[in-house]
């Protein structure tokens, strides 16, 4: 059996081998091709079947001894070269003809079959593979990001690509597989591990240490790594490619560290890549998730290509090219426009309208992960359309004006958060919020809490401190001796019954502002709330156990406080301290 060449001669050893085939079939003479390897040249189109030559196998035209293995079919060159319009060349056809010669394919109807890509998958690989110089080498897009809906291919194309890079690239390759789980990354990497149990030359190239995640080749020459999600053990790594999945996942603080360890840890390569593939999120977190806030920040400052179910932005300067399938619709039996956000052939509008009518599934769940459609799941409280709307970047309380402050303390747990309302002329309440969140081993300080509101008590004209007595209880005791106007507000009371029901009143007529420039703090609390209607009014809960919504709690008591009492007097049910 055939030998498993290193990693730069790989490609070049397997055309001229099929090359030579192609001539004896022919008459040809086809000697000497395991003898001298050839070398890349990259054109305007990329890596080309042309520029491969050895002993004489290869015509300079493409044509001539390799018809044997095609680089790409037909219907895949019909497909738009994008990248042609801004970089000097593209790995694609080199990428698809390895993908196809290499990999075999093991799960359900595809099980045997070559791993063949699709023309939309051609469409994306030729940008996120379009190149910045003429070595050919170098990525012109450091992160390229696919946001895509389930089982249209994902965690494959990123195996594959992990593969590709670990067998072709000349420069110690390290390549660092990671996702929201390590049940997540296990896939991804048992993926990989599949595809080289398929091909005896490619099982021959590397050493297996599954029980580790580790994928490293025969010759020392580079190495896939499966990573935790853990934070702690993401430094010290120089990875030249990192795959990431499912992103929209990426919540926790400390998967947020995890992103920022990988994101830049390749800093002491020139050409290290970050590429993502994954699935829309809830829109309840868009604002203060990662995946968010690229695409978000991608789309307002890149160059925008719109086209029915898919916009791609491509941010030239930040080297950040993003394309993201969304569904044009709301409603998940929409069969036609579910489609256009599903470019693999084998998701059809049947398979859709059976995910739609699945009893299993809520509408937004089959959006989502089936649309890409960014939906508030079902139990959230404030709509994310309200919210965003009630954004005003112009509007400030200035210095001096009457303001009210809500406090809502978590000592251990929970974060610490006081709102400040103030009531605008135009008779808006715009609000702001102060969050502290506790650290591992570490309480909130609340005398840190006291100091802030004294700083307002001297700043502004401060007409009421109305706050949740359950751990702030001494706090306002010693700010009330100080003279600070402080009033008691029990969370299950009827006064904080009518509170919730007038702030929720109140946004969606467009009565409340804010400034809509704190995704980790305000946004993030209010998107994160769950509520159900009781017989003494709103209910109102976490919509995941992980989440914070104190700054909500909060911005509820400053506002009833502030605007829906009396200036001068305290209403019944309220108790000063």
């Amino acid at each position: 059996m055939d030998q498993l060449r290193p990693a730069e001669t790989l490609y070049a050893y397997e055309r001229c081998r099929c090359a030579a085939s192609a001539r004896e079939t022919s008459g040809g003479v086809g000697e000497g091709c395991g003898s001298r390897w050839p070398s890349v040249e990259v054109g305007a189109r990329g890596v080309e079947a042309s520029a491969w030559s050895a002993d004489g196998l290869g015509d300079g035209d493409g044509s001539q001894g390799a018809a044997g293995c095609e680089v790409v079919d037909e219907e895949a060159r019909d497909v738009t070269d994008r990248w042609e319009e801004y970089a000097t060349g593209s790995r694609v056809e080199h990428f698809a003809w390895w993908c196809e010669e290499f990999l075999t394919q093991s799960i359900d109807q595809f099980a045997g079959e070559p791993l063949r890509l699709e023309p939309w998958q051609l469409e994306i690989m030729g940008e996120a593979l379009a190149t910045a110089d003429g070595t050919g080498v170098a990525p012109h897009w450091r992160s390229a990001i696919i946001i895509v809906p389930r089982k249209n291919g994902k965690t494959t194309m990123l195996a594959a690509y992990a593969l590709y890079r670990l067998f072709n690239d000349e420069t110690q390759p390290e390549i660092l597989l990671a996702a929201a789980s390590d049940k997540q990354a296990g896939r991804l990497f048992d993926t990989c591990v599949q595809f080289i149990r398929r091909s005896p030359l490619l099982s021959d190239g590397v050493a297996l240490r599954e029980y580790v995640g580790e994928i490293s080749r025969s010759d020392g020459g580079g190495k896939i790594l499966r990573m935790a999600s853990s934070a702690d053990n993401l430094h010290g790594y120089s990875p030249s490619l990192v795959v990431a999945d499912e992103l929209h996942a990426w919540t926790k603080p400390s998967q947020r560290k995890a992103w920022a360890a990988l994101t830049t840890a390749g800093g002491a390569r020139v050409n290290t890549q970050v590429f993502t593939i994954t699935t829309a999120g809830d829109a309840n977190e868009r604002e203060s998730s990662i995946l968010g806030r690229l695409l978000d920040r991608n789309e307002a400052v890149g160059e925008l290509e719109k086209h029915d179910g898919l916009t791609i932005s491509r941010n030239h300067d930040a080297r950040t090219l993003i394309y993201n399938y969304a569904a044009p619709t709301k409603d998940p039996t929409d069969t036609a426009a579910m489609k256009l956000a599903n470019p693999a052939s084998w998701i059809t509008e049947e398979y859709l309208a059976r995910q739609a009518s699945n009893p299993e599934l809520t509408a937004e769940e089959v959006l989502q992960f089936h649309g890409c459609v960014w939906v508030a799941g079902s139990q959230a409280w404030i709509p994310a359309e309200w919210w965003n709307a009630a954004i005003d970047r112009d509007a400030e309380i200035p210095i001096g004006g009457r303001v009210t402050l809500g406090v809502d303390v978590g000592i251990v747990h929970d974060s610490t958060a006081v709102v400040m309302a103030h009531e605008l002329e135009d008779g808006r309440v715009m609000i702001r919020a102060q969050i502290w969140t506790p650290r591992p081993g570490q309480n909130v300080d609340l005398t840190e809490i006291e100091d802030y509101v004294r700083r307002v008590n001297d700043d502004y004209h401060l007409a009421g401190v109305f706050y949740d007595p359950r751990f702030f209880e001494r706090s306002a005791q010693v700010l009330d001796a100080e003279g600070i106007p402080v009033v008691t507000m029990p969370q299950n009371s009827a006064t904080m019954a009518d509170a919730y029901q007038a702030f929720y009143s109140m946004l969606g007529e467009g009565k409340i502002v804010h400034a809509g420039d704190d995704p980790d703090g305000l946004t993030a609390h209010c998107l994160s709330a769950a509520a159900v209607m009781t017989d003494r009014g709103w209910k109102v809960s976490k919509i995941r156990q992980r989440q914070r919504i104190d700054a909500l709690v909060a911005g509820v008591m400053a506002v009833y406080g502030g605007v829906v009492q009396s200036e001068t007097m305290i209403a019944p049910g309220f108790f000063s301290v």
